[in-house]
């Protein structure tokens, strides 16, 4: 073998065996002292979506470092709750720990697949969401009498509107939409399925404010959406 040949698989093996030791001490250092889990082991395939998601919407494309520790304390999850959360897309590659702080990761690739083919959703009457084996699964329960307390650019003293219809209305109107607009639409209704499925409140309307400052910016596709509603109400 070529003596240069032979240098160059060396050094490589030092930095890989560098990077091993840093994963191992980080992965330490995170699971030093952790506090008791917060959620039962039944809502760990709902959260490990609503995660996935939102991971995937900050890095809005395969390998950028985001930040999820304001997400986390916003949900409640404690360090232990979140290791346990993220196991799953962690074991499968749908993401990686990404810098040194607790809370940094990143989409790979196959994640970014996953994500397009499962999660960017378009369009149609209900849905349906499978999972390949050894995958996670995400179900949505819908109410067709559930009521949203929504508003229009930044005016909250709407009509109640059936949850629903404006889940529908969004999904509708995201296949007209730009295809950034059409994204955050079907993220945003589905967020709002999960939101009802738990009964969380405040995050219902967290997310019903998210869905208005999308109608106050976006182009004119919104027209379903926007009948539900409207401007001054």
């Amino acid at each position: 073998m070529d003596p240069s040949v032979g240098i160059v698989v060396l050094i490589a093996l030092f930095y890989w065996s560098l990077y091993a030791l840093f994963v191992w001490v980080r992965e330490a250092v995170h699971r030093r002292g952790l506090p008791e889990p917060s959620i039962a082991r039944g809502q760990l395939e709902m959260c490990q979506g609503q995660a996935f998601r939102e991971i995937c919407r900050r890095a809005t494309n395969p390998g950028p470092r985001v930040v999820m520790t304001d997400y986390f304390a916003e949900r409640g999850w404690n360090r232990a709750d979140v290791l346990r959360i993220l196991a799953e897309p962690l074991k499968h590659k749908l993401i990686k720990v990404k810098g040194w702080r607790f809370g940094g990761y990143s989409v790979t690739r196959k994640g970014w697949a996953e994500y397009e083919s499962k999660f960017i959703w378009s369009g149609g009457e209900g849905m349906h969401i499978s999972a390949t084996s050894g995958g996670f699964v995400v179900a949505n329960v819908n109410s067709a009498h559930a009521t949203a307390h929504g508003g229009y650019g930044n005016r909250v003293q709407a009509p109640d509107v059936p949850h629903q219809q404006l889940i529908d209305a969004l999904r509708t109107d995201a296949g007209d939409a730009t295809t950034d607009e059409a994204v955050r639409a079907r993220e945003y209704a589905e967020d709002l399925s999960s939101a009802l499925e738990v009964q969380d409140t405040d995050r219902t309307a967290r997310i019903l404010g998210r869905i208005n400052a999308l109608l106050s910016s976006a182009t004119a596709a919104f027209t379903l959406t926007r009948e539900l509603l409207p401007p001054g109400s």
